[in-house]
């Protein structure tokens, strides 16, 4: 039976409104971390259709859709080194459903590259997790009449000036890998940056470009049919898929080593709950047989770990590619 007394309605709709109060109490980031994603999520790709960090993207957004049941879409944004894509997700709304597949480039290296750079990568973008590592494949087009990085460096000399190398991008890891192979030997040789690693191999397999150090995921079907010669790899250590192949530093270039990355990045005041939701479950992806399976035949190997393991080497790694932007000579333009 309600009741007609004033006053006990009135105190009813104080009290019913200070349990609504005591709700919204609750971080509006948490709230919104329980049930996301309840529409589709961007996962923004700085470079074409085709290069290492969209096979790579594509992979995880495809599991993770199905996991969540709702659709991560890649989106592709080229230009500028990777950090017109960078720059779009650091200022995205910072709700969940904006994400950067990151590289040294857009992390690390750009700062070192661009003179107005109008993101700051480790305040703009927080850091998600690392979804794998990979070493650059030495390749040469098949005209040119050499076999390893040796023969490579005495052709080169003999022609100071005339070969080109083709790069993903301004900054990418093939571009600041090959100029620390031309500072390491003393080659002079001419960039031609590209708007992604698919268009330069491409120019890679016509002769256009004699040279690319670039990602193995995106060189490596090319090199397994043969329409680039691989040389070498640009790691530490030989890469179990081309045992055979040296390292560019026991094929002469002591001390010389070179490796990607590729990332997941959010607008830096993405809620914790939902970088660990989206942490967790790559994470979980990366450490499957499943997982390890698909990133190594791709040329990859997978990362995974916490968002604080990824600021760390991030960080790392800016501090490396700034001494060898330096080393490499090369200027902010």
């Amino acid at each position: 039976m309600h009741s007609t007394n004033p006053r006990l309605n009135r105190r009813a709709v104080l009290a019913g409104a200070a349990a609504l109060g005591g709700l919204s109490l609750l971080p509006r980031g948490a709230r919104a971390a329980d049930h996301w994603p309840t529409r589709p999520v961007k996962l923004v790709v700085p470079f074409a259709a085709g290069g290492t960090t969209d096979i790579l993207a594509r992979v995880v957004a495809a599991k993770v859709s199905e996991e969540f049941g709702q659709q991560f879409i890649v989106e592709n944004k080229t230009g500028a080194g990777g950090n017109i894509a960078a720059d779009y997700v650091a200022k995205a709304e910072p709700d969940g459903y904006t994400f950067v597949v990151g590289t040294p480039g857009t992390h690390a290296i750009n700062q070192f590259v661009f003179k107005n750079m109008t993101y700051d990568q480790a305040k703009d973008i927080a850091p998600v997790i690392i979804i794998a590592r990979v070493p650059n494949l030495f390749s040469v087009t098949n005209a040119l009449p050499v076999k390893s990085v040796a023969e490579f460096i005495a052709y080169a000399k003999s022609k100071p000036g005339e070969l080109f190398y083709g790069t993903p991008g301004l900054g990418s890891t093939a571009h600041v890998s090959t100029e620390l192979f031309k500072s390491m030997t003393g080659v002079e040789m001419t960039h031609v940056p590209y708007k992604g690693s698919a268009p330069a191999l491409t120019d890679l397999i016509a002769g256009r470009v004699q040279l690319m150090i670039d990602n193995l995921p995106a060189a490596q079907p090319f090199a397994e049919s043969n329409s680039i010669r691989p040389i070498a790899v640009s790691s530490a250590k030989r890469w179990p898929g081309f045992p055979d192949l040296p390292t560019i530093a026991e094929a002469g270039v002591t001390g010389y080593e070179a490796s990607s990355w590729f990332t997941i990045g959010a607008p830096a005041k993405t809620s914790k709950e939902i970088i660990g939701k989206l942490n967790a479950s790559v994470d979980k992806f990366l450490k499957t047989e499943d997982g390890i399976a698909r990133l190594r035949k791709l040329g990859a190997e997978p990362a995974g770990g916490s968002p604080e393991d990824m600021q760390a080497y991030v960080l790392a790694e800016t501090e490396k590619w700034g001494k060898v932007a330096k080393f490499a000579g090369i200027k902010p333009e």
